[in-house]
C-alpha cells in the first residue's frame, strides 16, 4: 500500500460521512444518539467497525470483480457499518449514496491523493464528499513525502502549510482532512532530531485530523497509545492492522490479533482500546492488503475487534 496506493488513488476525490456521525454516538444500550460517557443516557459511547475498501479492491473491480453495489451488501452482512473509500469505480456521488443506502452502511471516510486539497481543487472535493454523505477526507503515503532533492525541513515547513490552509477552507464546508501513516512518517528525521511525524502534528491545527494506521506505527517501532497522548482529540478514525515485527521478522498484513510468523510481535490491542477509548475515537477502519480478491481477511478481522467489544 505504501507503494501502489498512490497510482490507485490516482484522481479519485474525498470524505467521510457526515452521515457517519449517527454512528460516532451508538450507545451501549443499542440507540444512535450523540451522548457520551456521564450524559444524556448516561450510557458509554461505543466505537464501531468500519473497512476500507482497498482491502478488498479485487473483489470489487477485479477480472471477476461482484462490482461496488454486490460488495457493499456483502461488506453489511459481514457486520460492518461504515466503509472508507479509496477511489470510486466510476460512480458518482448520487450512484454513491444509493449504493450505500441501499448496503444500510454509512462512510466513516476516503483516502485521497494530496492534490485534491489543492487550493484549486479543495471547493470541488468537499462538494462531491458532501452529495453522498461525508466529511472526512484523509490522504495517504506517497504524496506527502519530499522527493530525492527536496529537503525534508523544507519540505515539512511546505507541508504543514499546505494542509492548514486546506482544514481551513474545508472546515468551511464542513469538511474534515487528514493524515495517514505509515513507517517513514516515523523514520524520517529533521536537521534536529525531530521527527516528520512530531513536526507535522506539532505544527498543524487541531482541524488536520490524525489518522493512525496503528499496524504501520508498530511496525516502525512506535508505540500507537503515545500518539494518542501526544495528539489528543484529534482521530475520529484509526486504521486496524496488524503488520507484525521482530527480530528477522516483517510478517506483512496478517489477520487482527494474528502477527504471523513465530517471533513476530503485534498490535497490544487491549492497552490500544484504553488509550483510543479515552481519546474518543469514534471508527475502527480494518485495513487488509492481502486476499483483496475475497473476504477471508476482513470476516476474521472483524470478528476479533467485535469479541473486543468495538461494537
Amino acid at each position: 500500500m505504501q507503494i501502489n496506493r498512490r497510482a490507485f488513488l490516482g484522481t479519485a476525490l474525498a470524505a467521510s460521512a457526515a452521515a457517519a456521525t449517527r454512528g460516532f454516538g451508538a450507545c451501549s444500550c443499542g440507540a444512535a444518539c450523540s451522548c457520551s460517557a456521564g450524559k444524556s443516557c448516561g450510557c458509554v459511547q461505543r466505537t464501531q467497525i468500519g473497512v476500507q475498501l482497498y482491502s478488498i479492491r479485487g473483489y470489487i473491480g477485479g477480472k471477476k470483480g461482484v462490482g461496488l453495489a454486490k460488495a457493499l451488501k456483502d461488506v453489511a452482512a459481514i457486520g460492518y457499518k461504515g466503509v472508507e473509500f479509496a477511489g470510486y469505480y466510476g460512480n458518482d456521488a448520487k450512484t454513491l449514496k444509493a449504493m450505500l443506502g441501499d448496503a444500510g452502511l454509512v462512510a466513516c471516510g476516503t483516502h485521497v491523493g494530496r492534490g485534491e486539497f489543492s487550493p484549486e481543487k479543495i471547493k470541488a472535493t468537499c462538494e462531491f464528499n458532501l452529495a453522498y454523505g461525508n466529511n472526512l477526507i484523509i490522504c495517504p503515503g506517497g504524496g506527502n513525502f519530499p522527493g530525492k532533492k527536496q529537503k525534508l525541513d523544507d519540505f515539512l515547513k511546505m507541508l504543514v502549510d499546505y494542509y492548514n490552509q486546506a482544514a481551513e477552507t474545508a472546515a468551511t464546508y464542513g469538511c474534515k482532512i487528514g493524515l495517514h501513516n505509515h513507517t517513514r512518517e516515523f523514520e524520517l528525521k529533521m536537521k534536529d532530531g525531530t521527527t516528520y511525524w512530531d513536526y507535522f502534528f506539532s505544527n498543524t491545527s487541531k482541524n488536520v485530523c490524525m489518522e493512525q494506521d496503528v499496524g504501520w506505527t508498530t511496525c516502525a517501532g512506535a508505540d500507537p497509545c503515545e500518539q494518542y497522548r501526544k495528539y489528543p482529540g484529534r482521530s475520529p478514525t484509526l486504521h486496524a492492522k496488524e503488520n507484525g515485527m521482530g527480530k528477522g521478522v516483517k510478517q506483512f498484513d496478517a489477520i487482527l490479533g494474528q502477527p504471523g510468523k513465530p517471533g513476530a510481535v503485534g498490535v497490544d490491542w487491549d492497552k490500544l482500546f484504553v488509550a483510543t477509548d479515552k481519546d474518543g475515537v469514534k471508527w475502527y477502519v480494518v485495513e487488509c492488503e492481502r486476499h483483496c480478491d475475497d473476504l477471508s481477511a476482513i470476516k476474521p478481522s472483524f470478528e476479533f475487534l467485535k469479541a473486543k467489544g468495538r461494537c
